[in-house]
C-alpha cells in the first residue's frame, strides 16, 4: 500500500515537524484509565499519558505554526470542572514546563509562529493563549465550541475558522480535508467523534512519507490495533509474537485461536481495546467510525499514526523535543507499530496484575 490508495494528492512541497512533550513524569499522572478506553484489568486503573504538541515548518515559505498546545501549567485556573477534578486528587498532570517555555528552550522565538491550530477545545490540547502575541492566530474547526478554560482566550487575537461542510472539500482517507499552505504539505482534517469540531493532522514530510497526527481520535494503540491489513503489511516481529503468547493474559483479551492458557496474536484481527461508551468522547459511534478510517493511514507503509497520548512511543523516538522527519529512514513503524505489545513498554496494559490498593 501507498500513500496514493489513501487519496492523498502527490505534491514535492513538504513540512518539517517537532515533537514536544509537556508532561513532565507521565508515571506522576494521576488519571481514570476508564475515560478513555476498555476493558480496564485489574491493576491498569491508572493511564500514565504524554501530552504531545508539534511545531510544523513549511520548507518552501518558510512559515510555522502549532498543531495543539498540550496543556497549561496552572490547572487551577482552568475551567472549574477540571480545576475541581484536581484540587480532590482525581486528576494529576505533572508539568515543569509548558509548550512556551519548551519552545524558548529550543531557541524558538514564538513571532515567528504565525498561528495555533487547535485540534480541539479540551484542556490538554489548548495550552494558554495569553502567553501567546497577538500576531498569533488561532485556528479550529467551525463546528468546534470554544470551551473557555481563560477568561477571554480569544481575546485580541485573529480567530480562523476552518469549515468542513464544503461539497468541494477533497476528501483523504474518508476524512474532508483542508489544504492548509495550499501546496500539499499540510492538510487539515475533519474527524468527529471525540469532540464536536475534533480535527487530525496530515503533514508530508518527504514527498512520499506522511505523519497522521491523531490528536484525540483515541488515546492508546491497542484501540486501533490489530486488524488484518496491519498483520498483512507491517507484520509483528517474529520475537515479540512469539512473547505475547505468554505476556498477553487470555482472560483480558481473547483470540479466535489458542493453546490453553496463551494468546495467539496472528489470529486476532480487531483491536486489544476499544474506546468506553461512557468517558471523554462525545459520541462513541461516530468515534469508532474514525477510529476504523484511521486504521487504514495506520497500515499503510507510508504513514507514521501519532496520537496525542500514545506512551508507547518514547522508546523509538528517544529524548524529546525531537524531529519526526526521518521517521521512514529510521525504521520508525517497524520499531514503534507493535511497541505497546512489549511488557517493558509503558503501554503495555494486558498481563496478569495485582489490582491496585485504594
Amino acid at each position: 500500500m501507498s500513500f496514493r490508495d489513501l487519496g492523498i494528492p502527490a505534491s514535492t512541497s513538504t513540512v518539517t515537524v517537532r515533537i514536544f512533550d509537556v508532561v513532565s513524569d507521565p508515571q506522576d499522572m494521576i488519571s481514570s484509565a476508564a475515560n478513555f478506553l476498555s476493558p480496564v484489568p485489574p491493576g491498569y486503573e491508572n493511564i500514565p499519558l504524554p501530552i504531545f504538541a508539534f511545531l510544523i515548518q513549511n520548507n518552501s515559505t518558510k512559515q510555522r505554526v502549532m498543531f495543539d498546545l498540550g496543556i497549561r501549567k496552572d490547572l487551577e485556573n482552568a475551567a472549574p470542572s477540571v480545576a475541581e477534578l484536581v484540587n480532590t486528587g482525581r486528576l494529576k498532570i505533572p508539568v515543569k514546563k509548558d509548550i512556551v517555555e519548551q519552545l524558548e528552550d529550543d531557541k524558538v522565538d514564538l513571532e515567528s509562529i504565525s498561528a495555533v491550530i487547535w485540534s480541539h477545545s479540551h484542556v490538554d490540547h489548548t495550552g494558554d493563549m495569553s502567553k501567546w502575541p497577538s500576531s498569533t492566530d488561532l485556528v479550529v474547526s467551525s463546528k468546534m465550541v470554544l470551551e473557555t478554560y481563560e477568561s477571554n482566550p480569544c481575546d485580541g487575537r485573529k480567530v480562523v475558522p476552518l469549515a468542513f461542510d464544503d461539497e468541494s472539500l477533497p476528501e483523504i482517507g474518508g476524512f474532508k480535508a483542508h489544504d492548509y499552505f495550499s501546496d500539499g504539505s499540510l492538510y487539515i482534517l475533519d474527524v468527529p467523534g471525540h469532540q464536536a469540531g475534533h480535527t487530525c493532522a496530515l503533514a508530508r514530510v518527504t514527498p512520499n512519507s506522511f505523519l497522521f497526527l491523531g490528536a484525540d481520535i483515541c488515546h492508546h494503540p491497542g484501540v486501533f490495533r490489530p486488524t488484518s491489513k496491519l498483520h498483512q503489511h507491517v507484520p509483528c516481529p517474529g520475537a515479540l509474537l512469539a512473547a505475547t503468547r505468554i505476556s498477553i493474559s487470555p482472560s483480558h483479551v481473547q483470540a479466535p485461536s489458542f493453546i490453553a492458557g496463551e494468546f495467539d496474536l496472528a489470529s486476532r484481527t480487531t483491536p486489544l481495546l476499544a474506546i468506553p461508551d461512557k468517558g471523554y468522547f462525545e459520541d462513541p459511534v461516530t468515534a469508532r467510525a474514525s477510529i476504523e478510517k484511521m486504521t487504514d493511514f495506520d497500515a499503510n507503509a507510508d504513514v507514521l499514526v501519532v496520537i496525542a497520548h500514545d506512551e508507547s512511543l518514547g522508546g523509538v523516538i528517544g529524548a524529546l523535543p525531537a524531529s519526526l522527519d526521518e521517521w521512514k529512514a529510521k525504521g520508525w513503524k517497524k520499531e514503534g507499530t507493535w511497541a505497546f505489545l512489549d511488557e517493558k513498554n509503558p503501554a503495555f496494559r494486558f498481563g496478569l496484575k495485582t489490582a491496585a490498593v485504594a
